[in-house]
C-alpha cells in the first residue's frame, strides 16, 4: 500500500458512498501502518482532491476531449493533476508514472498509455489556478454566490482555503502540567484563554499528556464560542445540541466547581462520548449532567426557567467549516440553508424557555449565510431580545453589536455566526 493508493481508496468512498472524509481517512490510516511522512501525504491528497475535484476535472477536459473516461481512471487522473499543480515537491515524472502504473494494473497497457499522454500534455501546458481559487471554483455555483454575498470575495475564499487558518489548536485544561517538550510545541493564542496552536508534527493525541487528560484537540472557533457566552463562576448553564461536548466541558471549567452544566442532545451516543471525555480530562470544573432531548419539542419541565446562561450551537449547513470538511459542499442544495434556518429558529424558541428572567443566551452556527444567522433572529420573539450588556471578551472578538461573524481571515477560526440574546425581565 502506498500513500497515493490509500488516498485513492478514501476519495472513492467519499465520491461513491457519501462517506465523511475524516472518518474514511482515519479508518484507512489506522490499518495502514504508515510512518508520519506517508500519513501526511495520504491526508493531503485525500483532502486536496475532494476540495478541488470540480477544478481538476475541468483542468483535464481539454486533454481528454470527448473520450468517455471510466471513473476509476478519472480518479487516478485527478490525483495526478493535484500533485502536478499543487505539490511541487513531488517530481512531475513520479506523479505521472504512479498514475500510469495504477491504471495499467487494472485497465491494461492501452488505457495506461492514454493516461500517460493526457498527463504529459497537461504538464507541458503550464500551471493552472492557485489552490485557493481552485478550491473556491470547485464549489457549486449557488454556494459560491451565496458566500460572496454574505462575507465578500476574499472572506468567501478564506472559508475553503486550507492555508487561511492558522493551524491545529488545542485547549489546555486549567492547572494541567505539561512537559517541556510539549510546551515547546505549543504557541499561546492571545485572544483566547487556554487555547494553543500546535506547532509539532503528527497527531498531538499521541503525546503522553493527552492520555493524562491535560488537553483536548479543539478548533479555535469552538473554544471562542464557549467563552463568548461569558458565563460567570457559580452559574447554572444549559448546553443545547451539545453533541460530543467540547464546548460543554469548557463551560464547566469556566463556571467552576460551584456552578453546574446540563448538556442535552438528540443522540444518546454523542452524549456518551461527552461523558467519556469528561472522565478523561483532568482539572476542576462544574459537575456535568446529560439528558436526551429533541430541542424542537417543549423543554422538560424541570429545566424551565432554571438557567443563568444557555448555549445553542444549532445544527447547520456547516459551510463555515469547508476548509477542513470539503465534502459537505456536495451534500448541500440551494434550499438547505433556509430549511436549516427554520430548524434553528424552532430550537431557539424552545431553548429560550430555559432562561431565568434576565438570563443570557448565545446562538451560534458554523455557517456565515444569513438564512442561518440574521434571518433566524428575525423569526424569534419568544421573550428574547438582543443583549445589551456585552462583556469585554465579546467586544474584543465581535465589537459592540449583539451579533456578528467570526471568520478565518480575521480570527484564524472556521466561519461562524454568533448572537447574544437575553430573556426579558418579567
Amino acid at each position: 500500500m502506498t500513500a497515493r493508493r490509500l488516498a485513492s481508496r478514501v476519495t472513492e468512498r467519499v465520491q461513491k458512498e457519501g462517506a465523511f472524509l475524516a472518518q474514511a481517512l482515519d479508518r484507512e490510516l489506522s490499518e495502514s501502518g504508515f510512518e508520519l511522512r506517508d500519513r501526511a501525504l495520504s491526508t493531503e491528497l485525500s483532502y486536496g482532491v475532494i476540495r478541488t475535484e470540480a477544478y481538476l476535472r475541468e483542468r483535464l477536459r481539454p486533454f481528454i476531449g470527448s473520450k468517455k473516461t471510466d471513473e476509476r481512471v478519472m480518479r487516478e487522473l485527478c490525483l495526478a493533476v493535484y500533485q502536478l499543480d499543487f505539490l511541487p515537491r513531488i517530481p512531475q515524472s513520479a506523479a505521472v508514472n504512479e498514475a500510469v502504473n495504477a491504471v495499467r494494473r487494472v485497465q491494461g497497457p492501452r488505457v495506461g498509455g492514454f493516461v500517460n499522454a493526457v498527463l504529459r500534455r497537461l504538464a507541458a501546458a503550464g500551471p493552472g489556478l492557485p489552490l485557493r481559487e481552485a478550491a473556491f471554483t470547485s464549489l457549486p455555483g449557488w454556494l459560491r454566490t451565496r458566500l460572496e454575498e454574505a462575507v465578500g470575495p476574499d472572506s468567501a475564499r478564506d472559508l475553503v482555503d486550507p492555508g487561511a487558518g492558522r493551524g491545529l489548536t488545542v485547549r489546555v485544561v486549567r492547572g494541567a502540567e505539561l512537559s517541556e517538550p510539549l510546551r515547546a510545541e505549543l504557541e499561546p493564542v492571545a485572544t483566547c484563554e487556554g487555547a494553543f496552536r500546535f506547532l509539532g508534527r503528527g497527531d498531538p493525541r499521541a503525546r503522553e499528556e493527552y492520555g493524562k487528560g491535560a488537553f483536548v484537540v479543539q478548533e479555535l472557533g469552538s473554544q471562542l464560542i464557549a467563552h463568548l457566552l461569558e458565563a460567570t463562576p457559580g452559574a447554572r448553564v444549559l448546553d443545547v445540541c451539545a453533541g460530543r461536548g467540547n464546548k460543554t466541558l469548557l463551560l464547566g471549567e469556566l463556571v467552576g466547581p460551584s456552578g453546574s452544566v446540563v448538556a442535552t442532545d438528540l443522540h444518546r451516543s454523542k452524549l456518551a462520548v461527552l461523558e467519556r471525555e469528561s472522565r478523561r480530562l483532568s482539572g476542576a470544573r462544574a459537575p456535568v449532567s446529560t439528558e436526551v432531548w429533541d430541542a424542537t419539542t417543549p423543554l422538560p419541565e424541570p429545566l424551565v426557567a432554571s438557567f443563568d446562561f444557555v448555549l445553542v450551537d444549532a445544527p447547520c449547513s456547516g459551510v463555515g467549516t469547508l476548509r477542513h470538511r470539503p465534502e459537505i459542499a456536495r451534500r448541500l442544495g440551494p434550499e438547505d440553508p433556509a430549511r436549516l434556518g427554520a430548524l434553528q429558529a424552532a430550537i431557539l424558541k424552545e431553548a429560550a424557555a430555559a432562561l431565568k428572567p434576565g438570563g443570557q443566551l448565545l446562538f451560534s452556527t458554523c455557517s456565515v449565510l444569513p438564512e442561518e444567522g440574521e434571518k433566524v433572529l428575525e423569526s424569534v420573539s419568544e421573550g428574547l431580545t438582543l443583549a445589551r450588556n456585552l462583556g469585554e471578551m465579546w467586544k474584543r472578538t465581535s465589537g459592540e453589536a449583539s451579533f456578528s461573524r467570526i471568520l478565518p481571515g480575521t480570527h484564524g477560526t472556521d466561519g461562524y455566526f454568533v448572537a447574544r440574546l437575553e430573556r426579558r425581565e418579567m
